[in-house]
């Protein structure tokens, strides 16, 4: 139980035994009502407070860089630690940078571990390195470098979001399911940040958030349908992973990251209208070779590449490689698809007309037909690796492809999350 909640919990309880003394003793009724009022403050007090903590989101930007463009039609109020706030009024952009401990803001310097800077004007929007901003920014001073911070709204930064994950021309069904999985993980990562001094990062790392340029009025309209409706599994928030592209069946979530959980099964995924549901990309012996030495793998010549551990959805584990020492070394399928700017896991490899990869048990059974590849098979020289695989992302959770085609075909927003996350109830936090 949270603190705001435990607090909740025996203010109540002490709203109760104050009642309850009011039927028992009638000679101090005055002291017990007075009593009353108070706790019914707290109670609203924390109340507010709690509701108003959901209300902004403070998202990173910028991550310990040595400058950055920062600007506003009006020009920008700076407002330091001690409360001292003056206007740099000019159309024009400043240049923002670190220099040793200071900051240089145009042509003043401040000697300060943070700096506040709104755009002047209550409508007016702040720009960094060009891109617009609703809100205000904090840029942090750390010791690599300054960190910018973007202050706004929660539901314009859950538009935006939106906006910047999947088109707004989108099915409206498919754009509120976007909306809901982007609230979810925003409320259950908070705190994912706070070392670096906010909420969330602007990339992947967190969710993709580009701004004011990537709100529209459908991406609005989205996050107000559901306005905050969540995901949660036996009462707690779940991990709202997506992703773009399937390939026509979604990863377990034990087959990529090693933990079981329920939601997270694999199902079906009517992708196919993906432009990322299929592809193919071809390595020489020797540039796999040149890779996983690079990445640390002291292998002896190349000899095999086998997926093991492949679960439900076609994903491997994690890829097991044999060396001509018949030496192995074992990577994980998420790490190995980096290494060699793969679209995703789910993958067959064909070397020298054969597809005879692993003997050894729990291996993978290529089989075209399935996959949907059959069309597109072509043989390679004795000296390559032709990896043929299906969508694009970890593969984890809802496919953004997926519920696209799911809401063409008329399935509401509800439908398209409980069909990817299993289980799962759709509530108001």
């Amino acid at each position: 139980m949270n603190f705001y909640y435990h607090n909740i919990y025996y203010l109540k309880l002490t709203i109760r035994h104050l009642l309850l003394i009011t039927k028992s003793e009638r000679q101090d009724k005055m002291k017990i009502k007075l009593n009353l009022l108070v706790v019914l403050v707290l109670l609203f007090a924390m109340t507010s407070i709690s509701n108003a903590s959901i209300d902004t989101v403070k998202v990173g930007i910028l991550d310990d860089v040595g400058a950055a463009l920062i600007g506003a039609d009006n020009g920008v109020k700076v407002v330091l630690n001690d409360g001292v706030e003056f206007n740099l009024i000019s159309s024009d952009r400043f240049n923002i940078k670190k220099n040793n401990d200071l900051i240089y803001f145009g042509k003043n310097i401040f000697q300060e571990d943070k700096v506040l800077v709104y755009p002047v004007g209550s409508n007016s929007l702040i720009s960094v390195n060009g891109r617009k901003y609703r809100g205000y920014l904090e840029i942090l001073n750390h010791t690599k470098g300054l960190t910018v911070v973007n202050h706004l709204g929660f539901d314009y930064y859950l538009a935006s979001v939106v906006g910047s994950e999947i088109s707004a021309k989108w099915p409206m069904e498919s754009l509120k399911a976007q909306a809901i999985v982007a609230r979810t993980y925003a409320l259950r990562n908070m705190k994912s940040h706070a070392s670096k001094g906010y909420n969330l990062s602007a990339t992947v790392r967190s969710q993709a958030y580009k701004g004011y340029s990537f709100e529209h009025p459908r991406t609005l309209t989205a996050v107000q349908k559901t306005h905050n409706e969540v995901a949660t599994y036996q009462g707690q928030l779940i991990a709202a992973v997506y992703h773009s592209t399937a390939g026509g069946q979604t990863a377990k979530g034990a087959t990529i990251w090693s933990s079981d959980t329920p939601y997270l099964q694999s199902v079906s995924s009517p992708d196919n209208i993906s432009p990322h549901y299929s592809w193919q990309k071809e390595y020489s012996k020797g540039e796999i070779e040149k890779i996983l030495v690079a990445k640390g793998v002291s292998l002896t010549g190349l000899k095999k590449i086998a997926l093991e551990d492949v679960g439900p959805s076609g994903r491997a584990s994690f890829i097991r490689i044999f060396d001509s020492n018949d030496r192995i070394y074992d990577v994980d399928s998420s790490t190995f698809r980096f290494w060699l700017g793969l679209k995703s896991t789910r993958f067959i490899i064909n070397r020298n007309n054969s597809l005879r990869l692993s003997n050894l048990d729990n291996s993978f059974t290529f089989d075209l037909a399935t996959l949907g590849v059959e069309d597109s098979f072509t043989t390679t020289e004795d000296d390559r690796y032709q990896f043929i695989g299906h969508g694009w992302g970890h593969g984890v959770g809802m496919s953004q492809w997926g519920a696209y085609q799911m809401a063409e075909n008329g399935y509401a927003y509800q439908e398209i999350l409980k069909h990817y996350y299993q289980g799962i109830d759709i509530v108001k936090w």
